[in-house]
């Protein structure tokens, strides 16, 4: 059995979002750049903004006030697993267990997947590597820690921060 391929919507209809790409873009020139260099920027935005809507691109819809929670959470990992790590460099009869490790996702929106994976990875002793069939696979520094409880933590503030949004 073949699915037939929905047809693409005309151009026009596929900008309704491109007021969102045309700002991040912008912000995100403004911010790389300093603010200059608009002869090439503005070319850039314009291209961005196009393709983002050709690709039929959703904006990532956030819950601001969700934010600070995660903020804290993630700061707080930071601080505790920078000084884990730091320790375990200085004390070498500190136990090291390394393993590659999976955390089963339990949400099932992609942004939330993607930002995990990019979030654990800047945590002091923790790499993520892939996601793939609703598992994330990480290297670990110690497996003995709880760092299945740090990551399930972490998924559940991004699924209440990045809400699913059906595709419009």
């Amino acid at each position: 059995m073949t699915l037939a391929a929905e047809p693409r919507p005309p151009f026009s209809l596929k900008l309704r979002n491109s007021p969102f790409w045309l700002l991040l873009h912008a912000t995100l020139w403004i911010l790389l750049s300093g603010g200059s260099g608009w002869y090439l920027g503005l070319p850039v935005i314009a291209a961005a903004t196009l393709l983002s809507c050709w690709l039929q691109a959703t904006p990532w819809y956030l819950r601001l006030t969700r934010l600070p929670s995660l903020l804290v959470f993630f700061l707080t990992e930071l601080l505790l697993g920078g000084w884990d790590v730091a320790r375990r460099a200085l004390h070498p009869r500190l136990p090291v267990d390394p393993a590659w490790v999976r955390h089963e996702l339990q949400s099932t929106n992609p942004q939330v997947h993607l930002l995990l994976s990019a979030i654990v990875g800047l945590m002091p002793g923790t790499l993520s590597s892939r996601f793939s069939d609703g598992y994330l696979q990480l290297h670990v520094l110690d497996q003995q820690q709880p760092w299945q409880k740090t990551v399930a933590r972490m998924e559940d503030l991004l699924a209440a921060m990045l809400p699913e949004v059906s595709s419009r």
